[in-house]
């Protein structure tokens, strides 16, 4: 039996953010987005926002994280949870509430997690950062990317590929993208002390990322181009849609990528 596609409108300032979370934790922002955007779509756009604390029953999150058959599901919900009390960064942020340009911006996406038995269902309650909900609440200005979670996202088994995926579908009009070594690191959150400081080892990463995807995902054309000059320059190029005229800003290679945050 097909299984039904459970669909996502994820703002991009979330995609393009800068996190360490794991592929569970990744799997309950989702999960939490898609709860966020039913209630929503049913008219409970109110309830939402006067709610405090949203709940998540336990075998909802099971399934949202592919947990259905792992005996320690407790123990990889607390902690994805736990996770997603830590911060993610923001580069050339525009803050949708005051319309202000920020260089550096980190939040959290919970101020709160917790979980107790309520009329003998597990469920866990989770109070997200005031802007994060606000994102959550807010695709109607078409800065987001449609993701399908359960027969594309979720087949992802690292958080790379995870990341990598959801950020090249945000550019999914684009022929290829230029990322820069330095801004790759940073939206993967790799530091300088990571062996990844390396571009040919970062490359190999890349490469090994890419090929799940295409194996994976609706992403089948994705593919790194390699040169010399591109090394040289510490960039890497990715073909996401060989088939678009639209390609990056004819700007050096270093500059291309921040160029593209800022415009979107």
């Amino acid at each position: 039996m097909k299984k039904k596609q459970i669909t996502i409108h994820k703002r991009n300032e979330i995609i393009r953010g800068s996190d360490d979370y794991s592929v569970f934790a990744k799997r309950t922002i989702n999960a939490i987005y898609y709860l966020i955007q039913t209630n929503i779509n049913n008219g409970n756009i109110k309830a939402i926002e006067q709610a405090q604390y949203i709940p998540l029953e336990f075998p909802y999150l099971r399934k949202m994280l592919n947990l259905e058959t792992t005996e320690s599901y407790i123990k990889k919900i607390e902690e994805a949870l736990n996770e997603l009390q830590k911060p993610m960064k923001f580069n050339n942020f525009k803050n949708p509430r005051d319309g202000q340009i920020y260089n550096w911006y980190s939040i959290s996406i919970l101020s709160e997690a917790s979980w107790k038995i309520d009329n003998n269902k597990k469920i866990a309650y989770v109070s997200l950062s005031p802007l994060v909900k606000w994102l959550m609440m807010h695709t109607n200005d078409g800065n987001f990317t449609k993701l399908e979670l359960v027969q594309i996202v979720n087949k992802l088994r690292t958080k790379y590929a995870m990341k990598i995926y959801e950020y090249l579908k945000s550019f999914g009009a684009y022929r290829y993208l230029d990322i820069t070594q330095k801004h790759l690191m940073k939206l993967l959150n790799l530091d300088e002390k990571s062996t990844y400081k390396y571009y040919s080892k970062l490359e190999e990463l890349l490469e090994r990322q890419l090929n799940e995807i295409v194996k994976k995902t609706d992403l089948k054309e994705v593919k790194l181009i390699k040169s010399k000059a591109l090394a040289k320059e510490k960039v890497f190029r990715i073909v996401i849609n060989p088939k678009s005229k639209k390609d990056v800003e004819k700007t050096e290679a270093k500059t291309a990528i921040e160029n593209l945050i800022k415009r979107f």
